[in-house]
């Protein structure tokens, strides 16, 4: 397997993706890495993320330290996606059963109340127009 030569840049944040501007430089085994990809890389004081910026032929400082693996964060960016639609959809439901329980209430208190019950007429023909 052909060593190749990369350069990287530090992530600091993963979840902003803020990243530092210095580029390091390392050696892989990975043929198929592609800009923006986040990769393991082995640090003085251990391991770190990195985001892979590009292979390269030439570089200035002879690279020692290795990229170990690619990272795969699909899997935990789908769950997190998913949490987000199902937070979102219980929201819009509890929206839904509020306006309901409400008018429930103002139809069973617009049977006692003319006034109410004109009101909610006006309101329904209102909102039937618009």
């Amino acid at each position: 397997m052909k060593t190749l030569k990369a350069s990287v840049r530090f992530i600091n944040d993963l979840e902003r993706q803020r990243r530092t501007e210095k580029v390091y430089h390392y050696l892989t085994m990975i043929p198929d890495l592609n800009e923006g990809d986040l990769v393991v890389v082995e640090t003085q004081y251990g391991y770190a993320v990195a985001e892979f910026i590009a292979y390269k032929d030439v570089i200035r400082k002879a690279a020692k330290s290795f990229i170990i693996q690619k990272v795969d964060t699909s899997h935990i960016d789908n769950q997190k996606e998913q949490q987000r639609k199902i937070e979102s959809l219980k929201a819009k439901i509890d929206e839904k059963a509020k306006e309901a329980l409400q008018r429930k209430k103002l139809n069973e208190l617009a049977q006692d109340d003319i006034e109410l019950k004109m009101l909610l007429d006006t309101l329904d023909s209102l909102e039937g127009n618009v």
